[in-house]
């Protein structure tokens, strides 16, 4: 990546929709400085790995997409939108998202990272399919039109220091549209560095998107990467993807000029020093130097490159003169040109360097020891100078007054420990775009609290740098008094017996974190039994902490007696039970329990501190406070002994059926293998289990026949591997053309109707509140124990449901229809059958985002499908 000038922005709606064998190739393969934007980090999807969903699955992809990155090497931009789920057309995208803050987004990052060439993933029309899709096509060519545009968002340069910025070059991925192709490229080159392809590295970073189910096999031999060339402001650029750009360092920016405050009019330096073209020769003649007995002359080229390159940048005053106030400023592209030159110099000093801390989670004004290490596994004495730093976001960095020099003779290491406490103004440990409530669908960044940090926003970034980090500079030892450096992220490390070494990054945590159970709580109104609200309690610190927790209820509800605690060490933990009971009179109502501990200095906390952790990816923390949602709603929950549930994908269901009464018990493999299923009043599937519980699939005959026998089965939306297998008692099927306004949606074998519509892959109601209509308002399902009234079709989330059946057999029966605006009616969303002397449901609609949620029509529904076939 060193001595040329290629750099090229991907753009996207979501996490995984990048072509990561395209940027293997363009960052392995050419050297090229590549990254991907995705509009949002894909809250809005689904989650089998885990029960993360909404701002938690997005960190889970955020870190899938950094895992992919450090396999392909590109870097990784985001922009505020937050992945309000499906939508059918650029248009609803576009009631959700500001089309204008959007763009601005993606300018920001075009003139961020400042690439010759946009590659978009999508072409902006309705074949995209998704309408984030379509907004992510729209947005690619907006911003290749207007990112040059000194009119347009000039805030970016009065706020962020951002300049415009031109790309030369529009490409579009051609993988869905082969036959626009302009350019192939191949990815089955052979990475010597890995021993293995680009597009073998590429579909292990495409598998380490675990969460949606993106494993991919690594095929050997042969790979096309297809793009389509949309526009070309060179004039001679289709003979291949950098043709007609120059990407000699001689085209490179070398600087921007600016006037103090900004007055002036932006150009950048194009002209081309004597040190630029001696740094291009030693950067050559490095490369050529590959023998193992050329270490030292790789040294000090590699050395007097970086003083060239140095040099190549014009300092204050400028060029010009006759104007004192014009300066220049090193542009994105030399320093990251500087980056590996720094890395490689390093690299080759063959040093390693390691810092740890005694604690992984931290409280403000905690004592902390950091312990620094290095080994110099060269030949050569190095003097070096370790560094820690604690930085408070998008504010100031602090550390240690003296870092003394170390001398570290050769094939010897050195470690320093260091007493520096957490500062106590250290916040809690949050992602920069998740400390402010969300406005709308967008994320709400924090402003910088000092003004000489506007080059160092985290706008768009992943995430803002490690507040604890420590850094080693050798200072001597290398080849003509070159310098490098090395930048870590502090951690805690241990051994775990069964893992080995885990490192975990430092968390800053609350002196007592507060966590409150259910969050959300659905009160039937004919209830005046107590309901159990559980509060945790964590202490952070390690000395004592004592004081009283209590909670406090919506007005009119009878008051409860705080709880005492005291703790005496870090991470001691201790749950209180509340038993709250109703006032005397209770109507439909919502309101909102929270939780609060007050320590005997006064000081209150109320919020708790969250993981996501999972072995392929880096552990995020966020914080929530400890409040818990409660719905009073008219609610008759059927009598029933033992409901068997079977646990999908990212599903909370049970737990939302537990706190109403229902009495549900897991279901694992020996139990469907060899447990008495008769015992059960009903037996309910989770969504997607038929992928996610190979028990599930082993076992299904069991459970038809337990539904055969007289048993009750309800099954939650399933994707293709259930409909293809057959895994219901009757034929139905899901997709295939769309259906037209004017058509019948419950299509029998063999009604099948020619249309020249792509097909699509399900049938869905992404308008959570569009119209439901009763299509049997005396059917069980809808008529008892709960009438079902319009009321209950209110304060559903993000949906309405998903993988409806398109056709089924004439057994099957209709409940309901729904359907987005100007859509056909679809009446496939619960289909309720009898099987021998049982009964059977299939059921599309979102209950595992509706339940957990506290939607009260969703539990007046599932508890009257509960109480099929007799009305229990």
């Amino acid at each position: 990546m060193l001595g040329h000038y290629k750099r090229v922005l991907m753009i996207g709606a979501h996490p995984d929709d990048e072509d990561t064998e395209l940027l293997t190739i363009l960052v392995r393969g050419l050297g090229a400085e590549a990254a991907y934007l995705s509009l949002n980090r894909g809250e809005g999807g689904q989650n089998l790995i885990g029960p993360e969903l909404g701002e938690a699955l997005g960190l889970i992809r955020t870190e899938e997409l950094l895992a992919a990155r450090r396999l392909d090497g590109a870097h990784q931009y985001f922009t505020r939108a937050y992945d309000f789920g499906y939508s059918k057309s650029i248009d609803e995208t576009w009631q959700h998202w500001p089309r204008d803050e959007i763009l601005k987004d993606v300018v920001r990052i075009v003139r961020k990272f400042r690439p010759q060439i946009i590659v978009s993933i999508f072409s902006g029309t309705p074949r995209d399919g998704h309408g984030q899709h379509q907004a992510a096509g729209w947005v690619a060519q907006e911003a290749f039109r207007v990112a040059g545009d000194s009119t347009r968002f000039p805030e970016l340069f009065g706020q962020e220091g951002l300049l415009p910025w031109t790309p030369l070059k529009l490409y579009r991925s051609a993988r869905f549209d082969t036959a626009a192709t302009t350019l192939t490229l191949n990815g089955g080159v052979l990475d010597p560095a890995v021993g293995k392809s680009y597009h073998q590295i590429a579909m292990a970073g495409r598998s380490l998107h675990r969460s949606q189910d993106m494993g991919q096999l690594q095929q050997i031999g042969p790979s096309k990467v297809r793009l389509a060339l949309w526009e070309d402001r060179t004039g001679g650029g289709s003979a291949g993807l950098f043709a007609g750009i120059d990407t000699t360092m001689a085209g490179m920016p070398l600087g921007e000029r600016r006037r103090v405050g900004g007055a002036a009019r932006l150009v950048l330096r194009t002209d081309t020093p004597p040190a630029l073209h001696r740094y291009v020769a030693r950067i050559d003649s490095a490369i050529a130097a590959a023998g193992p007995n050329e270490l030292s002359r790789r040294r000090l080229l590699l050395a007097r490159a970086t003083r060239d390159l140095e040099e190549s940048i014009v300092e204050t005053p400028g060029a010009d003169s006759t104007d004192k106030t014009l300066y220049y400023t090193r542009g994105v592209e030399l320093s990251d040109q500087l980056a590996h030159l720094n890395d490689a110099a390093w690299n080759l000093a063959r040093v390693v360097f390691d810092a740890t801390v005694d604690d992984d989670r931290v409280v403000p004004g905690q004592p902390l020891r950091w312990s620094l290490s290095l080994w110099n596994a060269s030949t050569i004495p190095h003097s070096v100078q370790m560094t820690v730093t604690q930085c408070i976001p998008l504010a100031e960095c602090h550390g240690p007054e003296r870092n003394p020099d170390r001398a570290v003779p050769p094939s010897q290491a050195r470690a320093d420990t260091v007493d520096f406490a957490v500062l106590q103004d250290q916040p809690l440990t949050m992602p920069y775009f998740l400390r402010s409530p969300r406005d709308g669908d967008l994320y709400t960044w924090p402003r910088n609290k000092v003004s000489h940090l506007i080059g160092a926003l985290p706008y768009g970034d992943p995430f803002e740098w490690p507040d604890f980090a420590a850094s080693s500079e050798l200072t001597e030892g290398l080849a003509d008094s070159a310098e490098a450096g090395f930048w870590s992220e502090a951690v805690f490390r241990f051994n775990d017996q069964a893992r080995g070494e885990v490192r975990r990054p430092v968390t800053v945590v609350p002196r007592i974190d507060v966590k409150l159970d259910p969050a959300t709580e659905v009160w039937p109104t004919s209830s005046l039994t107590p309901h159990r609200f559980t509060v945790t309690l964590t202490h952070g610190a390690k000395d004592s902490t004592s004081g009283t927790v209590r909670l406090q209820l919506p007005r009119g509800w009878p008051a409860l007696a705080p709880h005492r605690f005291h703790f005496t060490r870090e991470d001691e933990r201790e749950s209180f039970v509340f038993e709250v009971r109703p006032p005397a009179r209770l109507a439909p109502d919502s309101g909102q329990i929270r939780a609060v501990a007050q320590d005997l200095a006064g000081t209150t906390y109320e919020v708790g501190m969250y993981a996501v952790d999972y072995p392929h990816i880096r552990p995020r923390s966020y914080t929530r406070l400890a409040t818990a949602t409660l719905r009073v709603a008219p609610l008759i929950v059927p009598r029933l002994t033992r409901v068997g549930y079977i646990r999908g994908a990212a599903d909370r269901v049970p737990e939302a059926l537990a706190s109403v009464g229902v009495p549900v018990t897991l279901l694992g493999g020996a139990a469907l293998e060899r447990g008495r299923l008769d015992r059960y009043d009903a037996i309910v599937v989770g969504p997607r289990a038929y992928e996610t519980d190979s028990g599930l699939v082993e076992n299904n005959r069991r459970l038809l026949d337990y539904a055969r026998r007289g048993g009750l089965l309800i099954v939650q939306y399933q994707q293709h591997q259930f409909f293809d297998g057959r895994f219901a008692p009757y034929p139905m099927t899901v997709g295939g053309q769309p259906l037209r306004l004017e058509e019948s949606a419950p299509a029998r074998p063999g009604s099948a109707v020619t249309r020249a519509a792509p097909p699509v892959s399900h049938d869905r109601v992404t308008d959570e509140n569009a119209p439901v209509k009763l299509v049997a308002p005396n059917d069980p399902a809808v008529h008892a124990p709960n009438r079902l009234n319009p009321a209950d079709w209110k304060g559903w989330v993000q949906e309405r449901g998903l993988y409806f059946a398109r056709t089924w057999d004439r057994r099957y029966r209709p409940v309901l229809e729904t359907h987005d605006p100007g859509e056909a009616p679809l009446l496939g969303g619960l289909l309720v059958a009898p099987v021998g002397k049982g009964t059977y449901v299939y059921t599309g609609l979102s209950f595992f985002r509706q339940l957990p949620a506290g939607v009260p029509g969703a539990f007046r529904l599932f508890s009257n499908l509960l109480a099929l076939p007799h009305g229990r």
